[in-house]
């Protein structure tokens, strides 16, 4: 992924290739069927609430790599 979209994350545009709102619908469909057959998923569950943080800050319509800002935020909280 990073080959790809890392200089896009370096710049912080993300042309859309893939909505990150299309990203955390499929983690949260995955998520559920993992729960439906008692699958423990921490770091997809993880994932998938980065991907909520990045649609609260109005990323929902650029590229999933936008998640990167949910990381960036995380980040300079803890500092």
């Amino acid at each position: 992924m990073y080959s790809l979209k890392g200089p896009s994350m370096i710049k912080s545009v993300y042309p859309t290739a893939f909505p990150l709102k299309h990203q955390q619908k499929d983690m949260r469909l995955a998520l559920g069927l993992a729960e439906s057959v008692s699958q423990s998923t921490p770091i997809a569950a993880a994932a998938n609430e980065l991907y909520k943080v990045a649609k609260s800050y109005g990323l929902s319509d650029e590229d999933f790599s936008a998640v990167i800002e949910a990381l960036k935020a995380a980040r300079s909280q803890q500092s």
